[in-house]
């Protein structure tokens, strides 16, 4: 829905001969500036991780935004058959082990604008798309 109101928005300001075109990427949401970059996401499995039996991964988020404080992003996103959120740089749910699980990220700017990653966490492997860019699409 954002993306269409960006759209609609982008149009009219450039039909009404606004001389800027600065405002956020597609999908961004639509604010001024540029939309965050997501530089990474890594996960790591508890030491004590077995197949099967539920344990706590940690999910670390690494992004920046050129026009805002790293401290002023906003982060969410989930990983599905996992519990609890990821709702900070660093996040901490509970996965049952049983298959990989796809998760998805997003970092909001104070502006609006954001940027998604979808990655996949395996059955107690450790790991990160920088480490396995196959993982992730960044």
């Amino acid at each position: 829905m954002r993306f269409i109101v960006a759209l609609v928005l982008g149009g009219t300001l450039a039909v009404a001969g606004c001389g800027s075109d600065s405002g956020g990427a597609a999908g961004s949401g639509g604010g001024n500036g540029a939309a965050p970059a997501i530089m990474d996401v890594a996960w790591t499995a508890n030491p004590d991780c077995t197949q099967g039996a539920s344990s706590d991964v940690e999910i670390v988020v690494t992004a920046s935004d050129q026009d805002s404080n790293p401290g002023d992003l906003v982060y969410s996103g989930s990983v599905s058959g996992c519990t609890g959120g990821i709702d900070a740089a660093t996040s901490t749910i509970n996965c049952p082990n049983v298959s990989p699980y796809p998760g998805t990220v997003m970092v909001t700017d104070p502006e609006g604008n954001d940027t998604t990653v979808t990655f996949e966490v395996p059955i107690c492997e450790s790991g990160s798309c920088t480490e396995d860019p196959s993982s992730c699409s960044l």
